[in-house]
């Protein structure tokens, strides 16, 4: 049957929730929540009054509701949560349906069910409207992150102050109403609904207490209350916008906002004490405390019928949940602006939060939606990288810094100048510090910087630098006991974050990565290798004597910066299962510094030169690489 307009309505007070409204439309036609419900067409078909209606109407049911309570779709819709989904993320990542409980609402800090509420709010503004049927129960009252009234500068209640019951909450079941006894009628929308057993065996009546006439004293100093109001003000003008001087509500924009401060708000609640110098005050810090310790012993001896674990509820108490919370935005250091330093304040917490807990704990809260900043200080990190094993997620991909430069910019073996111009303290203070280890520390060093400027773990850097797996982790291996055996770990980022800020600052960096990509199946010219051997003819004979591959594995390892081993020449002969041994020869012969001498010296030379000018020809705008194109800087090598 079609819904008929109700023959007493009223219009939606501002920031009115579904259930405010329904309690005040069953008060005002004397009629139950339920029955006007149906007569509004939001009973559902098992003669519920779904509490997922709090989110979202479902399309079926918004045009029967809106025609019986004379509104449009947009009013009706401004009456569910979902008119706050665009501007807080937890409700987008929360599904409701007659089939779900609201475990994961709380799990999330998406919602609650059970609405906090200011009395003075409740009481209304004075208007007759609002002296008859009271104020508006405010939908935002249901978000986590609302624990207080800017306008009325009080923090929120969440029970009765006579019963001591919590508005709106069932005793035994996850599956909640949307109005709690909703058949009850006669009831004032500010009185509590729950009903109170008598003693003597009468049917329980509702303890009907006037919420709106709660004026319990705050249990927090001036002080306090001022920085929490501000807090407060500040994610007010996040969910319902700033007034422009046109008189339009302009959102504020920060996507990360809420995502930010709630895991920060985790993270707090994770690793107490630890993060007990983030409190605002000592009053605060015991509010904390005391939230903390209530919920490890509800851990311990959980209630039948809980279901959530502890470690994610949301403090119910507003006075707990805003010290939580000014505790987290002190962690984040909203004011000071400064990524660097949240970073490095969240990741100590993190790493205490994560010990002490188990390990999908950590996992959940790094699959999280967060700011770039937030999320580099959740990856786990072990001796200077990110963790190679363990959870893999798409955000461990993200730069361990804020860098200018690019991945791209890092070549496989740090240049020689970088390490002369960076690493001057921690080589000094290296002894016995060999070729080969002098080899293993360039190759760390571009790990490092990849991992800075593309993110991943040392692995996926490697992959991208070109460099093979087992060598990677064995130079890892290397420098890791090199320098942890000497403290000399920290120099080494220090060195490395030098490299890092002259990158940022270079503005002619030269992108290895492209002139990797140009010689991935580059060769020597016929022509030019004949060219750069013309007088040099003792070269053509002997097993071990240059080739024309011996030049193209050394011009590429020149220009990319890259290890001759890794060259693409010597790559496909492995790949193919063809023996490498006689160009390895061939290169160690010309490389070896004793044979540095007459036509080999001279070779050398010319290769250098002619990878000079290979080099100057990648980074043109558009590169040319063919046979011959060279010609002219052949004949200038030659001399």
């Amino acid at each position: 049957m079609a819904a008929r307009p109700l023959a007493r309505a009223l219009s939606p007070l501002p920031e009115e929730s579904l259930p405010g409204l329904l309690l005040r439309l069953a008060y005002r036609t004397e009629r139950s929540p339920a029955r006007v419900a149906r007569l509004c067409g939001l009973i559902h078909r098992q003669n519920r009054l779904p509490g997922e209606y709090l989110f979202s109407l479902p399309p079926d049911r918004i045009g029967p509701f809106a025609t019986a309570a004379r509104l449009n779709a947009q009013e009706a819709n401004a009456l569910t949560l979902s008119s706050f989904a665009a501007v807080y993320p937890p409700l987008a990542s929360v599904r409701m349906d007659g089939s779900r409980n609201t475990t994961a609402v709380r799990k999330s800090w998406a919602a609650g069910m059970s609405s906090r509420y200011c009395a003075a709010c409740l009481s209304g503004d004075g208007s007759p409207v609002q002296a008859l049927y009271g104020g508006p129960w405010k939908l935002r009252w249901h978000l986590p992150v609302s624990y207080a009234c800017v306008t009325h500068r009080a923090l929120l209640s969440h029970t009765c102050p006579s019963c001591g019951g919590t508005p709106n909450r069932p005793t035994n079941t996850e599956r909640q109403g949307l109005i709690t006894h909703r058949t009850t009628s006669g009831l004032h929308p500010a009185q509590c609904r729950r009903l109170m057993p008598d003693g003597h065996g009468a049917p329980a009546a509702p303890c009907a207490a006037r919420l709106d006439h709660d004026r319990r004293a705050e249990r927090m100093s001036e002080a306090d209350l001022s920085l929490l109001l501000a807090l407060q003000h500040r994610i007010d003008q996040r969910l319902i916008g700033v007034r422009s001087s046109a008189g339009a509500v302009q959102p504020v924009s920060d996507p990360y906002f809420f995502p930010d401060l709630i895991v920060a708000a985790h993270l707090i609640r994770l690793s107490w004490p630890d993060g007990a110098r983030y409190a605002s005050s000592t009053s605060m810090a015991d509010l904390i405390d005391g939230h903390v310790s209530s919920a490890v012993a509800r851990r311990r001896t959980p209630e039948p019928d809980e279901h959530t674990p502890i470690v994610w509820d949301v403090p119910e108490d507003p006075a707990e949940c805003a010290a939580v919370l000014v505790a987290a935005d002190g962690l984040l250091g909203r004011e000071e602006h400064d990524d660097a330093g949240m970073t490095d304040r969240v990741r100590s917490l993190a790493a205490s939060a994560f010990h002490r807990n188990p390990a999908n704990i950590g996992a959940s809260l790094r699959r999280m939606d967060v700011s770039s900043a937030m999320a580099r200080a959740l990856l786990g990190r072990a001796q200077g990288f990110y963790r190679a094993g363990g959870h893999r997620h798409a955000r461990q991909s993200l730069p361990s810094r804020a860098s200018r430069f690019r991945v791209g910019h890092v070549p496989a073996l740090l240049p020689q100048e970088w390490l002369s111009a960076h690493f001057g303290d921690l080589l000094s203070h290296w002894t016995h510090l060999t070729d080969w280890k002098m080899r293993q520390l360039r190759r760390v060093s571009a790990l490092k910087l990849a991992e800075m400027s593309g993110g991943g773990t040392w692995p996926d850097c490697a992959k991208t630098l070109g460099i093979p797996w087992n060598t990677a982790q064995q130079s890892l291996k290397v420098i890791r006991r090199e320098l942890h055996s000497r403290a000399l770990w920290p120099d080494f980022e220090r060195s490395v974050e030098s490299v890092a800020s002259q990158l940022d600052w270079d503005a002619d960096r030269v992108h290895y990565g492209r002139r990797r990509e140009l010689l991935s199946s580059w060769q020597v010219p016929a022509d030019d290798w004949a060219e750069l051997c013309r007088g040099l003819e003792q070269f053509r004979q002997g097993a071990t004597s240059p080739t024309r591959g011996t030049a193209t594995v050394l011009i590429w390892a020149q220009v990319t910066q890259g290890d001759h081993l890794h060259s693409p020449v010597l790559g496909a002969l492995r790949e193919s299962s063809c023996s490498t041994q006689r160009l390895v020869g061939s290169i160690n012969q010309l490389r070896t510094p004793a044979n540095r001498k007459g036509g080999k010296r001279e070779l050398l030379l010319r290769l250098e030169t002619y990878s000079d000018l290979l080099a100057t020809a990648c980074d043109r705008p558009v590169a040319s690489l063919q046979a011959g194109s060279l010609e002219t800087g052949v004949c200038a090598a030659r001399g």
